[in-house]
């Protein structure tokens, strides 16, 4: 408790200070991440360097109360200190340093008291290829946040996961966490020592289950027990944050880069058990187009939203797979979700319980 009371005061010291230290827009330097007002909650840095974004979300519209920045989590096996340095806010702008190297990163921008107003996810790597499956749906060739779209590189082509609807993202791991929750994403992160959060699962008649809760608590994955509302981790369901209602258009919660959505139902249509082969040393599937382009859809595995409060199961071989679908259709308490397993199943929209993190795998907006 002292610890967490001494990191809230160090990080309101740099909220204030932040404050009363802005600069003019005209020497911020190296690259403007929303150049053409691309707005979206994640930001793909391919190389090392300086950068910066508009703190606007995917609408364009400014969240109120924004005094400072800073990194929350990245992933630590490339530097034990994060991937990025030097992040501060000023006038409506996030700046930061990206170190050279590949993994993951979550800004926050805070307000005077030290909570969360909104949060950006950094994806260091390549610019990702698209392809195109048979059907004409334009995917990137990896899920959201994996270094890799190379089957022999598995591991890292596994991405982050993410509960349905969620804008933030989840570390998942190479190996199931058989007895503590969130070990992989411990091993394998490390969070800012000023900012008093952490990865925690906690039990959604526990809290206030909203979407405003999830966005100043990025790192808390909710879970339930409770099947009859289909566990879900919103205490009032919601069918439209990945999609507005009757426009379909793109939301303020959707975690993909501008110029692409979470995919959509019918996306992966054509693709099943008779033309999808097991990769049995690789742990994954992989389905070849009639123009000979092969998709790679790793067992990356799940976490698990309901009794098993968070942990993180069936990951590589003889494990399962799962990327969300942005609609709800003919799912009712369920959402939708790409299936599959080593073997001979596959569903192109199978029902999967809100709670569960999953991966995603971007489409191109048309």
């Amino acid at each position: 408790m002292v610890a967490t009371l001494i990191c809230a005061a160090i990080h309101l010291y740099s909220c204030t200070k932040s404050d009363g230290d802005k600069t003019s827009s005209s020497t911020r330097k190296g690259i403007n991440l929303t150049d053409n007002a691309s707005y979206a909650n994640c930001f793909i840095v391919s190389s090392a360097g300086e950068y910066y974004f508009e703190t606007k979300l995917t609408s364009g519209t400014t969240p109120e109360g924004i005094v400072s920045a800073d990194w929350i989590w990245s992933t630590n096996d490339v530097y034990a200190d994060g991937l990025v340095e030097n992040v501060r806010y000023d006038n409506g702008y996030i700046s930061f340093s990206a170190k050279s190297g590949k993994g993951n990163v979550v800004l926050g921008a805070f307000d005077k008291d030290g909570n969360v107003v909104w949060s950006w996810h950094l994806w260091l790597t390549e610019q990702p290829a698209t392809q195109t499956l048979d059907n004409g749906a334009i995917f990137m060739d990896r899920n959201l946040g994996a270094m890799s779209a190379d089957p022999e590189n598995a591991v890292l082509t596994y991405g982050l996961k993410y509960q349905w609807g969620r804008k933030d993202p989840f570390f998942g791991g190479d190996k199931n966490e058989d007895s503590e929750v969130f070990s992989e994403a411990n091993a394998n992160t490390v969070f800012n020592p000023s900012i008093p959060l952490e990865w925690k699962a906690v039990k959604k008649e526990e809290i206030s289950a909203t979407v405003d809760y999830t966005v100043q608590n990025p790192t808390t994955f909710i879970w339930t027990d409770k099947s009859e509302d289909g566990c879900d981790w919103i205490a009032e369901r919601n069918d439209y944050l990945w999609s507005e209602e009757n426009t379909d258009n793109k939301t303020d919660y959707d975690p993909c880069p501008a110029g692409y959505r979470v995919a959509y139902d019918g996306a992966w249509e054509g693709c099943g058990y008779w033309n999808v082969d097991d990769d049995p040393v690789n742990g994954g599937r992989t389905h070849t187009t009639e123009k000979g382009e092969k998709f790679w859809w790793p067992l990356s595995g799940t976490r698990w939203g309901d009794a098993d409060a968070g942990k993180l199961g069936y990951v590589g071989l003889n494990g399962v797979g799962a990327i969300w679908i942005r609609t709800t259709i003919n799912c009712g308490y369920n959402a939708s979700c790409f299936y599959y397993h080593q073997g001979t199943y596959m569903g192109s929209s199978y029902a999967m319980y809100r709670s569960y993190g999953e991966n995603v795998r971007c489409t191109k907006e048309s």
